[in-house]
């Protein structure tokens, strides 16, 4: 007991003739006594997520951070973590409703009693680290996987279904990287995988590709950008639901995020220049109360969901983060 308040005493940097005087007596504090060892740890100046990973703080690296960059950022294999914003739009207003989607070989299908203009949209999104250390110390293999749905919730005459769910799996091999390139600016990392896109519908209203991806993730302070070009894989022409979808989608889209006063803006930029098709899309996220947070979004041309992907509409949607851009 006495080495024991000798060790208090000393994680609390007081000496040993300042204790009261029934115990100073017999408990000297010893010239040196290791902290880690009286169970007293200092506070955590980053409290730990709802993923169990330590807050970061404004000014922390972004990307490192969300990929595990560095080596004080490695948490293992097997542990989920978010990948892309999740949240849920519980309003979702279209102008350009789509009852008659169309695609090339599919020709025009039409979908069950009317739509309504205003709609519920959600998404959840998440990745896992299957391999860390791909060669030697460099790079980790991820498995990301993201489900965006919308939903006619407010649609009782159509029994309020859910009239789009696109599922997105895929698989990345991400390298560290940390070259300067002026101004401020670092690249951070550098990536290469597969992306699967799927609707998981049958018949006319089936929509689906599959691409080869890679990212390039730059970064000054709270500003990152992720510039991802793409190849689309070949596909039977019998088989193709939508062979004209990088028409609309292009070969590659860029997206910006800016962390500022506890807030998140976003900027998603896609399309074929050459014809002269794209979206862009802005997401942001405020505190609203402690940890709740509002979530806008706006979207305007082609391809808000994968039905949608010749369809041009503009969208605006409100609701609340669950998870953001980390």
């Amino acid at each position: 007991d006495r080495a024991r308040l000798a060790c208090y005493d000393a994680a609390a940097g007081r000496k040993a003739d300042d204790a009261p005087a029934s115990t100073a007596a017999s408990a000297p504090a010893p010239a040196t006594a290791p902290v880690a060892t009286t169970g007293a740890l200092p506070p955590d100046p980053h409290p730990q997520d709802a993923f169990g990973l330590p807050r970061r703080e404004w000014g922390d690296d972004p990307l490192s951070s969300r990929w595990e960059l560095e080596a004080d950022d490695k948490h293992g294999t097997f542990l989920f973590r978010p990948y892309k914003p999740s949240y849920i739009l519980p309003v979702r207003w279209s102008d350009a409703r789509n009852p008659t989607p169309t695609s090339p070989r599919l020709g025009t299908a039409a979908t069950s009693g009317t739509l309504d203009s205003v709609e519920a949209k959600y998404q959840l999104s998440f990745k896992t680290k299957l391999w860390e250390g791909l060669f030697g110390r460099h790079g980790d293999l991820w498995l990301g996987y993201t489900q965006q749905s919308s939903w006619q919730v407010y649609n009782k005459g159509n029994s309020s279904p859910f009239r789009e769910t696109d599922y997105e799996p895929e698989l990345m091999a991400v390298f560290r990287t940390n070259r300067d390139l002026g101004a401020g600016f670092r690249l951070r990392l550098l990536s290469i995988g597969l992306n699967h896109q799927s609707n998981g519908r049958a018949g006319d209203l089936s929509r689906s590709w599959n691409r080869v991806m890679a990212q390039a993730g730059v970064e000054r302070g709270d500003f990152s950008l992720i510039v991802r070009p793409w190849v689309r894989l070949h596909e039977n022409a019998g088989n193709d639901d939508n062979a004209d979808i990088t028409h609309y989608l292009g070969h590659g889209d860029v997206q910006a995020v800016w962390r500022f006063s506890q807030q998140t803006l976003g900027l998603n930029l896609r399309g074929n220049p050459t014809a002269g098709r794209g979206s862009a899309g802005v997401d942001w996220s405020f505190p609203i109360h402690r940890n709740l947070k509002g979530y806008l979004q706006v979207f305007s041309g082609y391809g808000e969901t994968l039905i949608d992907y010749n369809h041009r509409q503009n969208v605006i949607g409100f609701g609340v983060s669950l998870v953001d851009w980390m």
